[in-house]
């Protein structure tokens, strides 16, 4: 089954329910080192905490989730067996975030649920490549209102593969920090983009679901998302879901498109014959002309990422060595993918959510869509439609009617790095796969 239901309960909280509460949560508080009750979302919220993607709960943990029962069944009295069922999709929020993003995500996840996930409960699951601090569990655990998991990303998903000639990608990211490229010298950077790539979704806490929905710190949503994202994907048969397509930095990607055509080349049964793949090329396939889907919002379906086309896609990506040699970012090996092997239809622009992610917002423009989501956002700083967004090319090649806002309207004024440069280039010591 590939829902889960959830059941909302009602219970009569007394002034003596209260107090014994408290007096036993203190207790479990002076035994262990973190509370993951919260007051208000589902009677069964658990937390998990996973060391090296194999979970391993300890008896503070075990302890904890059984006395939450214990209460719920001795203390409530309830008035109201059920006020709704509801059949999530079987899915979870996915966060890469290291400990100092505290804060950043704290703010994420409270626009999340109030903007969405308050109605719906969903789980979260976060990652990181070293072990979350108690306050980073507490925190977080509190905020959410569905069950947290916590996941230490085993090394091997995290560190160089064996080919890489890591005094090579040395020079190559001391050369990028001459250039001024951003995260040009970062080599976790790198293993980051490697990480969201090819390993997110094989983490043993995301073996159990089939949809996940990226979210990172400091992001928000500015509009209510007043349906169910992750049951609109499930029942209109979409795989990868975006809100924002930029222009890329092409001194980043000067020899992914050289790549991937040769990939599409050696693996033609992978390709689908009503691709997107239009959207990444204005001369025929020639030159690779930037747009690439955001990839700090996505939302998709991970058995996409579990079929063979997507594994030997990412394996032939790896294996040429440009997420180290240059600086190849999930989000277009994520686009290249969604634009090569799948249908058209299959891959949906997520509108009218107010996202927004430095330095760039969306906003709609249509003056009834903002009132009626109740957006807090000025459709003058709408990216989408501004002269540096690939959305109207999407919505060309994908026959889609144009807002019939979007004539005239001028947008946001942003820097667009373009297609100059886009032919591959080879760096000195790099061989492209061929």
């Amino acid at each position: 089954m590939n829902g889960r239901s959830l059941r909302i309960k009602t219970k009569a909280k007394t002034p003596l329910f209260f107090r014994r509460r408290i007096i036993v949560l203190l207790g479990i508080l002076a035994l262990v080192s973190f509370s993951v009750y919260q007051f208000g979302g589902p009677s069964n919220s658990t937390i998990q905490i996973v060391e090296s993607g194999v979970k391993q709960p300890s008896e503070e943990e075990e302890y904890i989730n059984d006395s939450i029962k214990e209460l719920d069944e001795e203390l409530g009295v309830e008035l109201q067996e059920t006020v709704f069922d509801y059949e999530r999709s079987n899915a979870t929020f996915f966060t890469l975030a290291r400990n100092d993003d505290l804060k950043g995500i704290l703010s994420a996840i409270r626009s999340v649920e109030e903007r969405f996930n308050h109605n719906y409960h969903y789980d979260w699951v976060f990652a990181n490549d070293e072990t979350f601090t108690q306050e980073f569990i507490q925190l977080t655990s509190g905020a959410v209102s569905g069950n947290p998991t916590y996941v230490k990303i085993p090394k091997e998903f995290w560190s160089y593969p064996s080919w890489i000639d890591q005094d090579l990608a040395a020079d190559v990211r001391d050369q990028m920090e001459a250039d001024n490229i951003k995260y040009g010298n970062s080599e976790s950077y790198r293993h980051m983009c490697r990480f969201n790539s090819g390993f997110f979704y094989k983490l043993p806490a995301m073996q159990k679901y089939r949809y996940y929905w990226r979210v990172e710190p400091d992001i928000s949503f500015n509009c209510n998302i007043d349906y169910d994202l992750f049951k609109y994907m499930e029942s209109n048969n979409k795989v990868y879901g975006f809100t924002m397509a930029p222009y890329e930095i092409h001194t980043t990607v000067l020899s992914l498109w050289s790549v991937v055509q040769n990939f599409t080349t050696s693996y033609p049964q992978y390709v689908s014959d009503d691709n997107n793949s239009e959207l990444l090329t204005d001369d025929e396939g020639e030159t690779f002309n930037m747009c690439h889907f955001w990839s700090n919002f996505e939302i998709g379906d991970m058995d996409f990422y579990r079929t063979e086309a997507y594994e030997d896609f990412f394996e032939y990506i790896d294996y040429s060595g440009g997420i180290y040699y240059e600086r190849w970012g999930d989000a277009p090996i994520h686009t290249m993918a969604a634009a090569f092997l799948l249908d058209k239809d299959q891959v949906h622009y997520v509108d009218n959510t107010g996202y927004y992610h430095s330095p760039n917002g969306q906003c709609p423009i249509n003056a009834e869509i903002r009132e009626k989501l109740e957006c807090d956002c000025s459709p003058e700083y709408d990216y989408n439609w501004s002269d540096d967004s690939c959305i109207p090319l999407y919505y060309e090649i994908n026959n889609m009617e144009m807002p019939d806002e979007v004539s005239g309207f001028s947008g946001l004024k942003t820097h667009k790095y373009g297609k100059e440069n886009s032919n591959p280039i080879v760096k000195a010591g790099f061989d492209v796969i061929s």
